[in-house]
């Protein structure tokens, strides 16, 4: 679900309007910078709480790791990512660029359709250059996330063999091992990451939220109804009644 999210949000960002129009402004004049003060967000203290949140596990034994490691290399293969980003991005970024107001259920005034210009329209009516600054933005993200897998995959590996290697014992992973050295296990191997962005795995996942958004009013009423025996927060008890 990260790997969606991660590339789902890039790919947005890529389509939105703030990132294809140049701006028209022109540069502030220059101030004296101010005093310095903490940064807002301190990536050591969010690594702190992340280190709380998902402790360190034991070490698992030497032979089951030595072979899940086998197993991970089969199943996450060197540029996976890469592979994955540029699989994906020039069709979403497009599709999200081929959308409209009426596509997102937007009305005017008067409750008639909204404009049905999309927004690549919108953007390259500003902008003549808007095409080709798109395909240069899409290509700069693409090899710049090229090089962040060359240090997110070998820790994303050792991470996954770690995990297999607690959860399968070592028939478990021999037997994994000699299907991913097939060519059937190679070829699910270099697909299983990738499986998971695909228009039809997406569109699964999205077609739950009606039931989801449904089933939310039923789940406050039982919390609300099984925690009625407890006394009242302080916050509760400061609200006026309705």
């Amino acid at each position: 679900m990260m790997r969606s999210i991660m590339i789902g949000a890039v790919l947005l960002a890529l389509a939105s309007p703030a990132l294809a129009k140049p701006s028209a402004a022109k540069a502030p004049p220059k101030k004296e910078a101010p005093a310095a003060k903490a940064p807002d967000f301190d990536i050591g203290q969010m690594m702190a709480v992340m280190d709380k949140l998902f402790p360190a596990q034991p070490d698992p034994a030497p032979a089951r790791l030595a072979l899940s490691r086998t197993a991970v290399q089969g199943l996450l293969p060197d540029g996976t990512y890469a592979r994955m980003m540029d699989g994906v991005m020039h069709g979403v970024a497009d599709r999200v660029l081929g959308l409209t107001e009426a596509d997102l259920g937007k009305t005017d005034a008067k409750g008639k359709a909204a404009d049905t210009t999309t927004l690549r329209e919108k953007m390259a009516k500003d902008d003549p250059n808007f095409d080709e600054r798109m395909r240069i933005i899409e290509k700069i993200v693409g090899e710049e996330f090229a090089k962040m897998t060359a240090m997110i995959e070998p820790r994303l590996r050792e991470g996954l063999a770690r995990s297999m290697a607690r959860r399968f014992d070592e028939k478990q992973l021999a037997d994994l091992n000699a299907f991913l050295a097939t060519d059937s296990g190679r070829a699910f191997g270099r697909q299983s990451m990738a499986m998971y962005v695909d228009p039809d795995v997406m569109r699964a996942m999205v077609s739950t939220l009606p039931e989801m958004m449904k089933g939310m009013p039923d789940a406050a009423k039982r919390i609300e109804s099984e925690t009625a025996h407890l006394p009242k927060t302080k916050g509760d008890k400061a609200k006026p009644a309705s």
